[in-house]
């Protein structure tokens, strides 16, 4: 797999060693602890379903020898090869009539098929159809269950089952997304959506089949393997332990078929999931910018991409899928070699007279029980390569470049900033992690109750200067202070709580027009709505809207015009009453008259800091100061009256530019 195959450009080391798999597959497990009630269930019902069905192959030899064939019982069972749990029911038929004694096994067959089934031989599923490629798999991921038995007990025993592997899902799905959430702002710009809604959709639920194969699945095993092994010794003494040692021998030539192939399937895997999330990639990134496409001509060259990446997202999976079937094969071949050993010893018993026909069924259900166990288990490492790659894909999500909070906030309440405050640059610098210079040597102070405006050519670090006062980022050089406080030493919550930034992007929800502004204020009241939109002029064409404050805009706002949409996003930023409120280009698509209106509300609010990115002469004449970038460096600070009387600074040439 490559960069250039799956145009990712952050997870482009996929790579995991087999030490790097033990990793993942403990830090895995650590979800399983939160769910532990439903986890000791599971195993109590599996002690009652394998115990339970060590009775059944022996009701079928009581049939078989005492119905069918006629052999007497005596009291105390004597002569007979039975364990002694099933001594009571011997006692209880002994002495009947061959008929009776069946008819009453028959009756104890059917109480523990109603509850069990045919317990440990059966298997209880709750998958629905699916294909084989790693998304429509991961759906059945989701609420994934098996049981061991049918019946009453079965039933509630798989949905355990589904319910354990559904909080496992939506614990990790939560933590993934609130992780990917949390990434710094340069990550999310390189993040692709498409590949984070596959991480969060199809990869975390493997992490609940990780907790399934390393826990409950080898400890069902166990069960299974030692209660046969058990009953077979005890009954059988010497004639069994050959069968026992034919089960040990076919673990360890699966484990030693297969374990070579463990590399390969996670490579693989990884490159089906990969592939895969580059075509979720290309529906999000073309139904986003289907305008654009439309209006440019591209339809069919951006049709032609997703094509190819489609083609190659079937040729990953089908390569995974040839993998398995590789594995599979390899396992049914040890199963055909040693099953036709197992069946020697069993039938050449009952040739010499050592075991009776009813035994037949006895000794063939435990060793199917414990050569298809035994299989199982030598195939649980190679099984889990592809719930290995899924793993490492989700939680590379949650680790990448996540910003921390302080644990010790984590629970207190949001410090407000009252009063008097200032904010501080002091020999700032940003250097990104290219190794493009972005700011160097900035230092400059913001006084609570000014309009500072931010002014400089494009590219010349204004944005990254802003980004540093709701810690979007961090300074590489120097130190940026909030009331002579180093905001790096400051939990995100509470400094963000104090900042409300209107980016140049407007960043609308697919929802009523109340619901985007209550994202700056949840318990915001329709008085509180309607003053912010009143303050920028979006009030008018927000109650003319046909639910006024319910009513619907389309996806990213697309229902409404860009100075609507520009309007709506200052409202929201004013509704939060942050102390601080920064506008990246606020004027940029409003008209003259409700331009008017903005700057008089900011210049009004003596109790606020107002931050402005501007390139429009008129917004900036409004501010109080000027900090001119250039370079990424301050060339100039001053009033708007003190530069423009400069002659020949950074500003006057500025204004002459924009005004021819």
């Amino acid at each position: 797999m490559s960069e250039h195959t799956y145009h990712d450009r952050l997870d482009i080391r996929s790579e995991v060693a087999t030490g790097d798999v033990i990793g993942l597959f403990k830090r895995s497990l650590s979800f399983l602890w939160p769910q532990r009630r439903l986890v000791g269930a599971r195993v109590g019902l599996m002690v009652v379903i394998y115990a339970l069905g060590l009775i059944v192959p022996w009701l079928l030899k009581i049939v078989v020898d005492h119905g069918v064939m006629q052999q007497p019982i005596q009291v105390g069972a004597e002569g007979l090869l039975f364990p002694r749990f099933m001594m009571p029911f011997l006692d209880f038929v002994a002495g009947m009539d061959p008929l009776t004694v069946t008819l009453y096994t028959l009756l104890f067959l059917g109480t523990m098929f109603l509850f069990v089934g045919y317990s440990g031989n059966t298997l209880l599923e709750a998958n629905l159809a699916e294909g084989a490629d790693v998304a429509t798999r991961s759906e059945n991921k989701i609420s994934a269950g098996s049981s061991a038995a049918h019946g009453l007990v079965g039933l509630l025993d798989l949905c355990i089952a589904i319910r354990l592997s559904q909080r496992i899902t939506d614990h990790v799905r939560r933590m993934t997304f609130w992780r990917l959430s949390r990434q710094s702002i340069p990550t999310l710009n390189l993040q692709r959506t498409g590949d984070a809604l596959f991480r969060v959709l199809h990869d975390a639920p493997s992490i609940a089949g990780i907790c399934h194969a390393l826990t409950l699945s080898p400890l069902a095993m166990i069960i299974s393997v030692g209660a046969n092994l058990w009953v077979l010794a005890a009954v059988y003494g010497g004639v069994a332990p050959s069968l026992v040692w034919i089960g040990l021998s076919a673990v360890f030539l699966t484990l030693v078929a297969t374990s070579p192939l463990a590399q390969w399937a996670r490579r693989i895997s990884q490159a089906s999931r990969a592939s895969g999330s580059a075509t979720t990639n290309e529906i999000e990134e073309g139904l986003k910018n289907v305008a654009a496409v439309q209006s440019l001509g591209s339809t069919d060259r951006q049709r032609k991409q997703f094509a190819e990446a489609s083609r190659e997202s079937f040729r990953q999976s089908l390569l995974l899928v040839w993998v398995v079937y590789v594995v599979e094969w390899i396992a049914e071949n040890v199963h055909l070699v040693f099953a036709t050993a197992g069946f020697w010893v069993i039938f050449s018993g009952i040739v010499r007279g050592d075991l009776t026909l009813g035994d037949g069924p006895v000794v063939l259900r435990m060793y199917s029980l414990l050569y298809e166990t035994s299989m199982q288990f030598g195939r649980i490492w190679i099984d889990q390569q592809d719930n290995a790659a899924a793993a490492r894909r989700v939680f590379f999500a949650m680790d990448h470049d996540v910003e921390q909070e302080d644990r010790q906030h984590e629970r207190s309440p949001t410090n407000r900033i009252e009063g008097d405050f200032s904010i501080r640059f002091e020999r700032v610098g940003f250097l990104y992690a290219d190794g493009r210079r972005a700011l160097e040597d900035v230092s400059f102070e913001a006084q609570v109750g000014e309009t500072i405006a931010i002014v400089g050519p494009s590219g010349a670090g204004k944005t990254t200067l802003a980004y540093m006062i709701p810690k979007f980022l961090q300074p590489t050089e120097g130190r940026v202070l909030l009331n002579d406080v180093d905001l790096a030493t400051l939990d995100i919550k509470n400094v963000r709580a104090n900042v409300a930034y209107v980016f140049q992007e407007h960043q609308l929800l697919t929802d009523t027009v109340a619901t985007n502004l209550r994202v700056a204020k949840p318990d915001a009241t329709l008085t509180e709505m309607r003053q912010a939109c009143q303050l920028v002029g979006a009030l008018e064409f927000v109650e003319e809207m046909p639910e006024g404050f319910e009513s619907k805009i389309g996806r990213g706002g697309g229902t409404l015009s860009v100075g609507q949409k520009q309007r709506l996003s200052i409202a929201r930023g004013l509704l939060s009453d942050a102390p601080i409120l920064i506008l990246d280009e606020p004027t940029a698509a409003l008209d003259p008259a409700n331009e008017s209106l903005l700057l008089d509300t900011l210049t009004t609010s003596r109790a606020r800091l107002n931050i402005v990115i501007a390139h429009r002469i008129r917004t900036i004449e409004q501010a109080d100061r000027i900090v001119f970038l250039d370079q990424g460096r301050i060339v100039e600070t001053g009033s708007p009256i003190e530069l423009l009387a400069q002659k020949g600074s950074y500003f006057q040439r500025f204004v002459e530019v924009a005004e021819t």
